[in-house]
């Protein structure tokens, strides 16, 4: 048996790691069970651990014991396993470094451009530049970089690492992230001759326009750049530069214009001349490291051209991304290039960006025209109007071959309308999908090609979306809103290990909560905190602060992690509790269990619904959700009691369980009086179902109103954003897979595969397409996919259930998971009245396969075949 897909801390091979004592993990290949493991680590050739032959399974969360470690250090580490016969097999290695662990590590100087700042002025990128000689053979070098901006950096000609616009996204109110890279192979030697480091600085989420509304300034008006390069020669000699006042600088270059956004304005004709000094700036926040997968450049596109009935000329890549755009033309000099790109085409087959743009004031605005943007009278706004985002590429070509990339701006688009007088060909264009390195883990495919495009079009979502922050959407808003990421992790954990990332955004989330509890809808802030603080209290949203660690938690077995954002989830706990109680006192006094209800502050509500059940609004008020929010306090009470009880926190616990109880009571006095609820709002039934506020006959009858519902509507979705998740496990779990295989395969709009019959390459933000073409969340649905038809659960530690459910018109289903303990499979096929299901478990795992007619077989790792004549929908059984 040996060790296989080594990381440490969920990483493979972390350079500038941030934890001091981190955990390893490994799979198991080759036997049947680990009995014993033996770690031997360490540092400069020197053990700094050796764990000896431990007696155990275990394979993850296994922390480091051994001497303690510094910044900078590099530990080699290897793992020897014992299988079920006790006999060793080969050691299996890999290696961490640490980065920059403690404040007095930083010696380098905050640095900045030396232009003047002015109000509604936008500044061409800083460039920044030194040179320094090395003075005999270098051992290794390493650069450690942030800024407050979005940066670059080259050393000799050579792009710094696979890093896209770094530092990435944080509050930079409270976290600043720092990158680490090896340059040793960089560097010029001592006959080549002195090295050329240079930087470029862009104004990103720090300066940049940010959000729905595109405010720019929001973190600061003045952009800065730290960055330290560490050499340490062979013989032990050690050598800084760090940034300072004497870097040279410039703002002349080609860019002259990036915003993330808006896009990028270039003249090729320009070059920086550095004839400048950089300015020392103001320090700011010492930088951690993010403990994360970087956001890097992906797949690449080359698209067809399309003539537009209009004339003009579209480029179609082929797949809506989120990225860059780059082009490679032979031109003279001043001839032009413009971009615009976009998602969609019109109905008339126009291209548009008027699906996610909004207007916004020329210049900074304030508070006041936030108010009336969020109003949408932003017709009382004073002066001219612009639109956001723009997503526009502007380039002013050089004689000869000009070569373009998009570096400091990032779109969502398939298409993009080109106005240029330059002769060009489409293959001289491409586009690059741009995404945090998450590999991917999960693998689909059944008998009918459309839902199998459909699982493609939520991976393709989530790709667009999961940069650094998990956002809603790659245009209009591009935020970390915390319902989307509450609703689709368990479907984003099949799809890719998120493992480090999610923990990163549980730190942004946790930075981001007020002393009261409540946190905000959107993580990391981004301005327009009108909005999204106002609704950050809204159950779905706020409730990521527990579902999400708690998902995480079940499915990788990770208890450090919420024992380290316990004080989080309890803080949010408590906030609910606070706020309990009808709004109205009349309501309060005639309610035996109003202690219970919860419906106080903004509630967004089911959100997205299918038009004809959208709730009507009324300007400047919120219709009161007291069903919605009262089930999400039974339903976050219940995990949040589970969590308290797991960490010991028994009277929490008891607090915990008294609220979801009495929430339970509270919601079945309100909604559940009558014994059921005679609705055809498809999202009213399945709320109660899906989050345990009905039993016995009740929930009988909800699931037989609930079909009922279904049915009425040729079996289309009527769901919204919080029950779209629920809606085909809630149907199954009630006995009637048939109905759910139905809505999964129906193509009549509203349904998912509506969206693939109508040439969707990613998910819809809203069932009529009205909206933004990028938006994961519908997508959820997708982990049914995994759970049910393939029927691929993790069940616990080392533990699967495997429980495949055919049906539909479905001949056939396979679906891979690696999980945290090893890639686990299953298929089944239907051949002439049989069914044929395959198995295979991972080594050191065990699972409990339950076939479809409810027999039920205890395994090991291996491979195992199962036959048996095929069911009946009538015959399925029900899957509590």
């Amino acid at each position: 048996m040996r060790a296989v897909r080594l990381r440490t801390e969920y990483l493979d091979r972390p350079l500038g790691l941030g934890i001091a004592r981190p955990r390893l993990f490994w799979n198991c290949e080759g036997g049947l069970t680990q009995t014993a493991y033996r770690i031997h680590a360490t540092r400069d050739g020197a053990t700094v651990w050796d764990s000896g032959k431990v007696a155990s399974s275990r394979m993850a969360h296994i922390a480091y014991e051994g001497a303690e470690l510094t910044s900078r250090d590099r530990v080699e580490w290897s793992v020897t396993l014992w299988d079920e016969t006790d006999a060793p097999g080969e050691p299996a290695s890999t290696w961490f470094e640490l980065g920059l662990l403690d404040a007095a590590d930083w010696t380098a100087t905050w640095i900045a451009g030396d232009a003047k700042l002015k109000k509604h002025a936008r500044l061409p990128i800083d460039c920044f530049r030194t040179g320094f000689r090395t003075r005999g053979p270098v051992a290794r070098a390493r650069l450690y970089a942030t800024a407050c901006g979005v940066y670059d950096a080259h050393l000799n000609g050579q792009r710094v690492g696979e890093f896209r616009l770094a530092p990435g996204s944080t509050d930079y109110r409270t976290r600043l992230h720092y990158q680490t890279y090896d340059v040793t192979d960089l560097l010029a030697t001592e006959e080549q001759g002195s090295n050329r480091l240079e930087f470029r600085l862009a104004d990103g989420w720090y300066r940049g326009s940010v959000g729905a509304y595109g405010p720019t300034n929001v973190f600061g008006r003045q952009t800065k750049l730290l960055a330290q390069l560490e050499i340490t020669y062979a013989d032990g000699r050690r050598e800084v530069v760090n940034s300072d006042g004497s870097f040279a600088w410039s703002n002349d270059g080609p860019l002259r214009f990036a915003d993330l956004q808006d896009g990028e304005i270039i003249d090729a004709n320009l070059a920086p001349t550095y004839g400048g000094r950089a300015r020392v700036a103001k320090p700011e926040l010492v930088p951690t490291a993010s403990d994360n997968v970087e956001p890097r450049e992906q797949e690449v596109f080359t698209p067809t051209l399309v003539t537009t009935p209009s004339g003009a000329r579209v480029l179609d890549f082929r797949q809506n991304i989120a990225g860059f755009v780059g082009f490679t033309v032979t031109a003279e000099r001043g001839q032009r290039l413009k971009l615009r790109l976009g998602e969609i085409l019109d109905d008339a087959g126009e291209f548009t960006q008027a699906n996610f743009q909004l207007d916004k004031p020329v210049g900074e605005f304030g508070r006041a025209s936030e108010l009336l943007l969020l109003s949408k009278k932003q017709h009382l706004i004073r002066g001219e109007l612009q639109s956001t985002p723009k997503q526009e590429i502007d380039f002013t070509c050089a004689d000869g071959v000009n070569r373009y990339q998009t570096e400091f701006a990032v779109f969502g688009f398939r298409y993009a309308l080109i106005e240029t007088d330059v002769a060009f060909e489409a293959s001289d264009f491409r586009a690059i999908a741009v995404y945090s390195d998450m590999e991917q883990t999960g693998e689909f495919a059944c008998s009918n090609p459309a839902v199998n495009r459909f699982l493609e079009n939520t991976r393709w979502s989530m790709k667009g979306n999961f940069l650094d922050v998990p956002t809603d959407c790659p245009t209009r808003e591009r935020l970390g809103w915390t319902g989307d990421a509450q609703v689709f992790f368990d479907t984003a954990a099949s799809l890719m290990d998120v493992a480090s990332f999610t923990r990163k955004w549980l730190r942004d989330l946790a930075d981001n909560q007020a002393k009261s509890g409540k946190v905000s809808a959107v993580v990391p802030y981004n301005g327009v905190a009108m909005m999204y603080d106002a609704t950050g209290g809204s159950v779905g949203w706020a409730d990521a602060a527990v579902l999400v660690p708690y998902r995480f938690w079940k499915r990788y077995g990770d208890a450090q992690l919420i024992r380290d954002f316990y004080p989080m989830m309890r803080a949010y706990g408590n906030f609910m509790i606070e706020h309990t109680g009808h709004k109205d006192r009349t309501a309060a006094r005639a309610n035996p269990y109003n202690r219970y209800v919860y419906e106080k502050g903004l509630q967004l509500g089911e959100w997205l619904e299918p038009a004809e059940f959208l709730d009507p609004v009324t300007a400047g008020s919120q219709p009161s959700r007291p069903e919605e929010a009262t089930a999400y306090l039974h339903y976050t009470m219940t995990h949040l009691a589970e969590i308290a009880a797991a960490l010991g926190e028994a009277s929490d616990a008891a607090l915990f369980t008294e609220y979801a109880d009495g929430a339970k009571q509270a919601y079945a006095h309100l909604f559940l009086a009558e014994g059921t609820i005679d609705t055809d709002r498809q999202a009213k039934l399945v709320r109660p179902l899906a989050l345990g506020l009905a039993d016995g006959e009740v929930r009988q009858r909800l699931e037989a109103r609930l079909v009922q519902a279904v049915e009425s509507r040729g079996y289309t979705i009527g769901t919204g954003f919080l029950s779209t998740p629920f809606v085909l496990p809630v149907l199954t779990e009630a006995g009637r897979a048939d109905v759910a295989y139905r809505m999964l395969e129906n193509t009549q709009a509203p349904s998912w595969l509506a969206e693939v019959e109508a040439g969707a390459t990613t998910v819809w933000e809203d069932w009529e397409g009205r909206e933004s073409h990028n938006h994961y969340s519908p997508g959820s649905v997708c982990q049914w996919l995994f759970d049910t038809v393939a029927g691929i659960r993790v069940a616990g530690e080392r533990r699967f259930t495997i429980a495949p459910m055919p049906g539909g018109t479905l001949t056939h289903a396979s679906a891979t998971y690696a999980s945290i303990s090893g890639e686990v499979r299953s298929s089944w096929a239907l051949t002439e009245g049989d069914l044929r299901v395959t198995v295979t478990v991972p080594s050191n795992t065990t699972a409990e396969i339950v076939l479809p007619d409810g027999e039920r077989h205890e395994v090991g790792a291996g491979t195992f075949e199962f036959s048996q004549p095929r069911l009946t929908p009538s015959t399925s059984p029900a899957r509590r």
